[in-house]
């Protein structure tokens, strides 16, 4: 027992010596690059107060950053394949929305405005992803005596308080060049492992690991960057920290922390086993780093500084010159003594004051043979070359670095248009590398913040932070579970939450890292649009298609040659594909198909004079039917009372008259009240078409009319941004 004690622990010693010389190797590697790092940011902030130094640095610094990267990024979560998708949809609503929290109050554009600054310093811009939650304790009620307590749940029923999630959040946090080490790597896929520089005072180590394990630590009063100037001032017992290492072994899959002072590797004393605390899908915590400038061979950063460093210091030397010429061209002159208070009293005199002369003899040549003056002319002609040759050097420097004048917003009035246009489109074409970098590095930070959500957060947490209200399986399984409809009633209308999905679709969906890459796509705004005028142009190609197709199938739909699910799919494609948003869709989701005109008023009213006709026949047939059984019945009573049948013949003549002329008079009173309803039913029909007519009308410039607002204002809101690039650019 105490021989494997003995050999577990000598074996992590000896895991200890190798973490501590792959650190070392990797300082060893970058000291070089940091030494020089350390002079560029001094230079850059002007520390080394050097006489006659032009800080180009700074002032190409200052360009480039706007220039490169001048507003945070919008998140576009998108379904991959632009498919009807309900899941796929949901879960791109749901990320979409929490990046755009996260975004807003998180930092990122603090985090990204600091990596593109050190990129364009030192050639290396680190930002990590980190996940915070915050844990309260939840009191638990003491049971009652009567209930039974299970000897598991025996610290629970004891009342001990309970550790919950009161709120969790990502976020990305920036990480000094400084305090950054990786492995060695030809490029980035190559790099075994990743270290983070922590300084922790007592307190907080504490908070982290065992007090067992921070027993030979040391802590200590920190000491500048600056190894020559140490920090001298008395500190309190908290300002003590010490170092740590955070190491990321990808290799190993395990993230652990290291101290010199330390024979043994450290672990949390929530993660003892050094399992990754968040699954991201390149294990690191962090993109691959900002480089401003390639290199496939290797990952050491290369300072863009150092590619003009010597044009620089020539520009200085340059300006030195400059100014030691001026300090030495001052107006001096030589005189006579004779004439020293004459030339006083005129250096003080007034305005059209007459001054007297004492020695008029040194005035015979005239004031200018009674001064000798220094001559300047040599040094006046040395400067303007001097001048010259600074321009020349700013050019080169400018020239190299890809910031033309156009940029900078000196332009030559003399220039016309197309040459200013094609100096703007070269210096586009210069940075339009370092703009897709910066571009690339966002996108891949956003979506590592997307696999800590995915792998952290619980649903009610995307719930706070989204509003969005996707059902619960209770509440899907409940809606499932309604009353069928009685015999003889019509169906009721579809319940709208069977047709979403619910959360734990959702969630399901998100904890799949490879089925979420397989369905959403996470992008940023820059990495969408290649410009703004290419976007509205494809928008309007959209809305006139659209407004077009609409146009030649409706009619097909109305006669019923065509289904409306058809036409709905062929604009739901093209929408889903122009990207014009989820509002959008769901709007041309509920396009129905027109109700059919009603028949032309002519036949109608043709209808119905044939149905009046039909029916006066019939009367007129059944009066011949009553007259003939009226005459069979008169012959048979003929031989009993001729006299009598005569009179009843009579008498029944005049009741057939009188009835078919009543019969009459009824069937014309019906046609023309047929005839009247016929009418009034063709204008209700009229009137009852124009109104739908009217309301198909309104209803489709209405929705046109939405649309159309949304791409003014969505080309109002992005050629306003454009401007306000552009200005940006014209006023550094």
């Amino acid at each position: 027992m105490a021989k494997s004690l003995l050999s577990r622990v000598d074996r992590e010693a000896q895991e200890a010596r190798q973490w501590k010389k792959e650190l070392q190797l990797a300082d060893k590697r970058e000291k070089s690059w940091r030494d020089e790092a350390e002079k560029i940011v001094k230079r850059y902030r002007a520390e080394e107060k050097k006489r006659n130094r032009v800080n180009i640095l700074w002032s190409n610094t200052e360009t480039l950053r706007p220039a490169i990267y001048n507003s945070r990024p919008n998140p576009d979560v998108r379904r991959r394949f632009r498919d009807a998708d309900p899941l796929g949809k949901a879960v791109s609503e749901v990320l979409e929305r929490s990046l755009s929290v996260m975004i807003d109050y998180e930092c990122t554009d603090e985090c990204l405005r600091n990596d593109a600054l050190d990129g364009l310093l030192v050639g290396r811009g680190v930002s990590r992803i980190r996940y915070i939650p915050s844990i309260k304790q939840v009191p638990v009620e003491k049971p009652t005596e009567k209930e039974e307590v299970d000897e598991d749940e025996l610290g629970v029923a004891a009342g001990e308080p309970q550790e919950e999630i009161e709120y969790e959040q990502v976020f990305p946090e920036h990480v000094d060049w400084r305090d950054f080490r990786h492995g060695f790597g030809r490029v980035w896929d190559e790099v075994p492992w990743e270290a983070f520089r922590h300084k922790l005072s007592r307190h907080d180590a504490l908070k982290k690991f065992d007090e067992k394990d921070l027993a030979p630590i040391k802590f200590a009063v920190p000491e500048s960057d600056d190894k020559k100037d140490p920090i001298k001032e008395l500190q309190s017992e908290t300002a003590k920290v010490a170092e740590f290492w955070e190491i990321w072994d990808k290799i190993g899959e395990k993230v652990f922390f290291l101290h010199e002072e330390c024979e043994y590797l450290l672990y949390p004393k929530d993660n003892p086993e050094g399992q990754p605390p968040i699954k991201f899908g390149g294990f690191f915590p962090n993109p691959a780093p900002l480089m401003i400038i390639e290199d496939t061979g290797s990952t050491l950063p290369i300072i863009p500084f150092t590619l003009y460093q010597n044009q620089a210091d020539e520009l200085d030397r340059i300006s030195a010159r400059i100014d030691k010429i001026v300090n030495g061209m001052k107006l001096r002159a030589l005189y006579d003594g004779k004439i020293e208070s004459d030339l006083k009293a005129m250096m003080e005199g007034d305005d059209n004051e007459l001054i007297p002369v004492q020695n008029p003899q040194a005035y015979e040549g005239g004031l200018d043979n009674a001064l000798a003056w220094w001559p300047i002319e040599k040094a006046v002609a040395v400067l303007e070359s001097l001048y010259e040759a600074r321009d020349r050097q700013k050019a080169i420097i400018d020239e190299i670095t890809g910031i033309s004048d156009i940029i900078r917003g000196a332009t030559d009035p003399d220039e016309t248009a197309k040459a200013q246009e094609l100096k703007q489109t070269n210096a586009s074409v210069r940075l339009q590398r370092m703009q897709k970098e910066v571009q690339r590095y966002a996108k891949d930070l956003l979506r590592l913040a997307v696999d800590a959500m995915c792998d952290k957060f619980a649903p009610q947490t995307f719930a706070e932070m989204t509003e969005l209200q996707f059902p619960t399986p209770e509440q899907k399984q409940m809606a499932q579970m309604q009353q069928p409809p009685q015999l003889g009633q019509p169906p009721p209308p579809p319940n709208p939450i069977l047709q979403l999905p619910t959360w734990d679709d959702i969630t399901g969906l998100m904890k799949s890292s490879g089925m979420r890459r397989f369905k959403v796509d996470v992008e940023t705004d820059s990495t969408v649009a290649a410009s703004l005028k290419s976007d509205m142009a494809g928008l309007s190609e959209v809305m006139v298609g659209v407004a077009s197709m609409l146009e030649k199938l409706g009619p097909i739909v109305t006669s019923g040659a065509l289904p409306v699910e058809a036409v709905k799919e062929l604009v739901m494609t093209v929408i889903r594909r122009a990207r014009m948003g989820i509002a959008v869709e769901d709007a041309f989701e509920k396009l129905k198909a027109p109700n059919p005109p009603p028949p032309p008023p002519e036949i109608a009213v043709a209808q119905m004079k044939a149905q009046s006709e039909e029916k006066l026949k019939g009367m007129e047939v059944q009066g011949k039917v009553q007259i003939a059984q009226a005459e069979q019945s008169a012959e048979g009573q003929q031989r009993q009372a001729e006299m009598q049948m005569e009179l009843q013949k009579a008498h029944q003549e005049a009741q057939i008259e009188i009835q078919k002329d009543a019969q009459l008079k009824q069937h014309e009173f019906q046609l023309k009240q047929a005839e009247f309803a016929s009418k009034e039913r063709i204008r209700m029909a009229e009137l009852e078409n124009e109104r739908l007519i009217a309301d198909a009308s309104n209803q489709t410039k209405v929705m046109v009319a939405e649309i159309t607002a949304k791409a003014q204002l969505q080309a109002a809101s992005m050629t306003a941004a454009s401007y306000e690039k552009d200005e940006e650019g014209v006023d550094a």
